[in-house]
């Protein structure tokens, strides 16, 4: 009896020894750490309303980011909307064989992307990030997701390479 009363009074000082030693170790620099921090949402995203244009300018202003639009947009608008109770932004644009869906933030990406569609790798990239491909019997799907948003772009299977070349950046005032 006094042996297991021992061990188990030796196990507990073990154990708080133990804990002492990283109560020390800990210094002020890990308390401070961010990395831990749950991100606040935008306040640069709220709504503005619709905006109907053809001007990529305006376009990527009413975004608020950086856009890949195809060219001679023939219409393009950009919405409000909301994702699981918080506020998202949509874009749609088309040149009449291209199309580009967007939405901001890129959390909200499912609001986009094509239920029917299997995205897998690519060996291509756009503005910098790698893309997904996906196709159906008509088009070729690209996906995108940047930091701040996500994009699908739909490209004819016909001419999909000369379509996805011919797609110009818009950047935001």
């Amino acid at each position: 009896m006094i042996k297991k009363i021992l061990s188990v009074v030796l196990a507990l000082i073990l154990m708080a020894s133990f804990y002492l030693y990283a109560l020390l170790r800990e210094d002020e620099e890990t308390k401070r750490t961010d990395r831990w921090v749950v991100a606040e949402e935008d306040a640069a995203l709220s709504a503005r309303g619709p905006l109907e244009s053809t001007d990529p300018q305006a376009l990527a202003n009413a975004m608020g980011i950086t856009l890949p639009l195809p060219q001679s947009l023939l219409t393009a608008g950009v919405a409000d909307d909301s994702h699981h109770g918080y506020y998202a932004r949509r874009l749609t644009a088309t040149n009449g064989h291209s199309t580009v869906w967007g939405v901001r933030p890129a959390s909200a990406s499912p609001m986009i992307r094509p239920a029917v569609v299997a995205f897998g790798q690519s060996d291509k990239t756009l503005m910098g990030y790698p893309l997904l491909a996906g196709q159906d019997a008509q088009y070729l799907y690209y996906y995108l997701a940047t930091d701040q948003a996500a994009f699908v772009l739909r490209l004819p299977q016909s001419d999909s390479q000369q379509a996805l070349q011919g797609f110009l950046i818009a950047q935001p005032d």
